[in-house]
């Protein structure tokens, strides 16, 4: 069981936030954060606390909070809780590719994308 440890929203990319013991938790993913692996994308909204149902998985397409991108972009963790951005080679642990979009938005907001 996968528990929020902060309120998600469906197609926010999460990541696992560290546990010793009990349940698994996530949260959104951003760069603020110590944990930046990226766990999947929220099925659902979920509320601190609340059981969260989270898609996991390479190859799987998915509408996920993305920047506002075009198509055929590699995205990474985002500077805003749960919102992925155009992916930039760095140092930094955060900075991988974990999705390429497969379509043009016109703004921020849940966007089809291919996970990998």
């Amino acid at each position: 069981m996968v528990v929020a440890v902060a309120n998600v929203s469906a197609g926010d990319a999460l990541s696992a936030d560290h546990v010793a013991s009990g349940d698994a938790k996530c949260q959104p993913l951003d760069t603020d954060l110590t944990e930046k692996n990226f766990l999947g994308v929220a099925l659902t909204d979920a509320n601190i606390g609340e059981v969260c149902n989270v898609i996991t998985g390479r190859g799987v397409v998915l509408m996920i909070n993305c920047a506002s991108v075009n198509g055929g972009v590699a995205l990474m963790a985002g500077d805003t809780a749960g919102r992925l951005k155009t992916f930039a080679d760095s140092t930094d642990l955060f900075a991988h590719p974990v999705a390429i979009t497969l379509e043009n938005n016109s703004g921020a907001g849940l966007t089809k994308c291919l996970t990998i």
